[in-house]
């Protein structure tokens, strides 16, 4: 009789094992979605293209323009830390069981700037250039410099008159063979290659313009990897530099260097008709690591083959009347380097038709938001896949982060 109680009760033990067990390997696959919103302590104002991720993975989000965001993850995560910063403010860390506790996870941030001492303008201005000069230098040991995948989430509108008219947002492997290992402009092109992995949009490609992604263009703003920009110590001469402030970001100390070219050219822009070149540069003080830039740009034309080509202009059939556009790139830190975060572009063309003297607004709104980062046994990807063609996949989309629109 003892041995069959002490069977029963092995049994037992056996079956409620089992059970937990499936319970956790349920609890570790099961999606934990969190949307929250992020707003100045001080005003209240939203603060947009924050960074939002799971401490000790590549797993994150981005703010939209009302702070909002959305962030999915595995329940096996469900013990670490989400963190969520923006430059300028300071850090929020709470755990994930703790962030789900809430419908919408309301999270504040404190604003950081501290007072810059008066410095006579001559010697501020070596001070800047030393400090970007030693951020150049710095890069092969701030930043990757073997091969990896980039995992990115994109998203583009086009607006002709106001009116949106092309959406499109896509899940995009890239492939650089180099990494930061910096170069011309032409050999990082080289050194790149994309394909897409899903795609859904509300129009259907039926010509090639219908085709541009613009998604060349927004590699081309991560200013660490190529050389034609500000971090190019061969054209800091050609800049003049002002200290805007001293703010904070992860609880370190940053620089924030105003920057204007003297002589926008497309060696030191990446645009063959850049006539004004002026933006902001932000370098961690720690480690000299540059975490953001933001730059403005003002064209006299632009060719539907990129920035940095020429138009020929008689054969054009508009006449640009105004030509502007906005990047801003920010770079994340993980395993003690640094690697691209986000890329927000926005482009705004008013031209005039040469034969009907029709007046067109357009206003282009892309952005990039890396979702994964493989060092490990990258996928090789030689080309670049420029135009997409495959089906709508809804189960795709409803597991995925992506920049939350409220729709």
């Amino acid at each position: 009789m003892q041995k069959y109680i002490i069977l029963l009760l092995a049994l037992i033990t056996l079956s409620f094992s089992t059970t937990a067990q499936k319970d956790n390997n349920e609890e570790k696959t099961k999606l934990i979605r969190i949307v929250g919103k992020l707003t100045n302590e001080i005003n209240n104002e939203p603060i947009p293209f924050a960074n939002i991720g799971v401490l000790g993975s590549y797993i994150g989000a981005a703010s939209n323009m009302d702070g909002v965001f959305e962030l999915k993850i595995s329940g096996d995560l469900f013990e670490k830390t989400i963190q969520a910063s923006a430059v300028g403010y300071s850090t929020f860390s709470n755990s994930v069981k703790n962030c789900i506790q809430e419908d919408t996870l309301m999270i504040k941030l404190t604003p950081k700037n501290y007072s810059i001492a008066e410095v006579e303008v001559t010697a501020q201005s070596l001070v800047l250039k030393k400090r970007i000069k030693t951020a150049i230098e710095k890069i092969p040991e701030n930043y990757l410099q073997t091969p990896f995948n980039y995992d990115v989430y994109y998203r583009s509108e086009k607006f002709e008159n106001k009116k949106l008219n092309r959406l499109r947002e896509a899940a995009i492997r890239i492939y650089d063979d180099k990494g930061y290992q910096r170069t011309d402009a032409y050999q990082v092109f080289k050194e790149r290659g994309y394909k897409f992995l899903q795609v859904r949009k509300n129009f259907e490609t039926s010509s090639l313009a219908d085709g541009s992604t613009y998604l060349d263009e927004l590699l081309e703003m991560d200013i660490v990897r190529g050389r034609g920009n500000i971090l190019n110590d061969n054209h800091l001469d050609f800049y003049n530099l002002n200290l805007e402030q001293i703010t904070e970001y992860e609880n370190d100390s940053i620089w924030v260097i105003a920057y204007k070219s003297k002589r926008p050219m497309l060696s030191n822009t990446g645009d063959y008709y850049a006539k004004e070149y002026s933006g902001k540069i932000y370098i961690k003080i720690k480690d000299f690591a540059v975490i953001k830039n933001e730059t403005h740009v003002v064209a006299s034309n632009y060719s539907s083959q990129g920035r940095s080509f020429y138009v020929n202009e008689e054969r054009q059939k508009w006449k640009p009347l105004k030509i502007e556009y906005d990047f801003s790139v920010t770079y994340k830190q993980h395993s003690g380097k640094y690697y691209l975060s986000y890329v927000n572009y926005k482009r705004h063309h008013k031209v005039e038709d040469k034969k009907t003297k029709k007046i067109t607004s357009t206003d282009i709104n892309t952005e990039m938001l890396i979702t994964q980062i493989n060092t490990n046994k990258p996928e090789v990807i030689e080309k670049r896949a420029y135009y997409e063609n495959m089906p709508y996949d809804k189960n795709f989309w409803e597991s995925y982060n992506i920049i939350f629109d409220g729709k």
